[in-house]
């Protein structure tokens, strides 16, 4: 007789979902203190813009060094050093006695959260085995929410319990954080796992050598995703210092939540369209749609500029959820690992750059929103690799 599946893994669940929230926080907590910060600095636009992508290049650049970190150390020692690296590193930023050392805490932190969100999927696997969807599926809803905590309650919720001190608001931020990270040594694997999760994660660590460079799925769509990562980042970046330049500063605060709970409309709306993945159509709609926001947001002011950041944040979301479903679906066994490394390694690190040349731009020349022209730019030249003929179905699959 078949083996009873084990009980549904609730506390294992919602440990996930723990997780996925931490992984965007302290990223995102960032741009509504952009101006407090840069004034204890003594930062320019280009240095503002660092403070939010310094983390996400170190992202990019962390993944391979990650997954080989996991597979010495394995799962749960990864994703516990991982928070508490963040964790630290966050908090450090607020202590740093000078902006080199802010910008170097600000990579160590990204070091940390590129740890534990390579760790997660493999995790999914090894901890609830018979909920593999669903572990998916959780922490990427934490992820979102987490994306809303950190961008829209740093402003009206987490500063004033710092009593406007935005180096404690970073500590505050730390604090949920370092608990999580202790909650993570209760999980247990379940006695009963298959012996196919587990071979997953000891090929990790052979997994973890470089894509393959001549698979031209990896820079069509590694491109790709910097589009979508660019877009939602650079409005992020520079949100507090373009609209306090237009006199709009009293509307930072709920657009900041607005714009960073785009990404969890965004993942309900591929939710009850499973058909979208692995099709052109919805991905060169939703860059399409992003590019059109930001121009929107560039170029115009007062509600008119409101709308197309939302329409950006929420398109460009669309685009990144579908981009990274796409491995699973349009490659096999050790080809998704490889695809999945490439992609990040060239969609995270290309994000980097652009927001940095603009604020270089917006230095020199005067104009803020010149910022924003590079990475919209880059947008409009990726839409012709969306349109790309050979790219609607599965054909690349192997």
């Amino acid at each position: 007789m078949r083996r009873r599946s084990q009980s549904f893994p609730i506390f294992t669940l919602a440990i996930l979902w723990l997780v996925g929230w931490t992984l965007r926080v302290p990223v995102l907590a960032t741009p509504p203190l952009a101006t407090r910060i840069a004034e204890s600095y003594g930062l320019e636009a280009m240095g503002i813009g660092a403070l939010t992508m310094l983390p996400v290049v170190a992202i990019a650049f962390g993944a391979i060094p990650a997954t080989l970190l996991i597979g010495r150390f394995g799962l749960k020692a990864a994703i516990i050093f991982g928070v508490l690296l963040m964790a630290v590193a966050s908090t450090a930023r607020g202590y740093a006695p000078s902006s080199l050392m802010l910008f170097a805490v600000s990579v160590l932190m990204g070091f940390g959260v590129a740890l534990f969100q390579t760790a997660l999927p493999a995790a999914t696997r090894v901890w609830t085995p018979g909920h593999i969807a669903l572990g998916n599926a959780v922490y990427l809803n934490g992820m979102m929410v987490g994306e809303v905590s950190g961008a829209g309650l740093t402003l009206p919720l987490v500063l004033p319990l710092a009593g406007e001190d935005w180096r404690m608001a970073l500590f505050l931020w730390s604090v949920p954080i370092l608990l999580i990270s202790l909650a993570v040594t209760f999980v247990r694997t379940p006695k009963d796992t298959n012996t196919a999760p587990k071979a997953g994660v000891k090929d990790l660590a052979s997994t973890a050598s470089l894509p393959n460079w001549n698979d031209t799925r990896v820079w069509q769509f590694g491109l790709l995703l910097a589009g979508s990562v660019v877009l939602f980042f650079v409005i992020n970046s520079y949100f507090g210092v373009i609209l306090d330049a237009r006199g709009e500063r009293e509307a930072l605060a709920w657009l900041l939540l607005l714009y960073n709970a785009t990404p969890l409309m965004a993942s309900f709306v591929v939710l009850a369209s499973p058909g979208w993945i692995g099709r052109r159509r919805p991905i060169a709609a939703s860059a399409g749609l992003a590019v059109i926001g930001l121009a929107l947001f560039t170029f115009l002011s007062g509600w008119a500029s409101w709308l197309g950041a939302l329409l950006t944040g929420f398109a460009a979301s669309v685009e990144l959820i579908l981009l990274v479903s796409l491995p699973a679906v349009i490659a096999k066994g050790r080809a998704v690992t490889q695809l999945t490394a490439g992609m990040t390694l060239i969609g995270y690190g290309i994000a980097f750059p652009l927001p940095m040349i603009g604020g270089w731009f917006a230095e020199h020349l005067g104009w803020l929103e010149i910022s924003l022209i590079p990475s919209l730019v880059f947008g409009v030249a990726v839409l012709i690799l969306a349109g790309e003929r050979r790219f609607p179905t599965y054909i690349w699959a192997r």
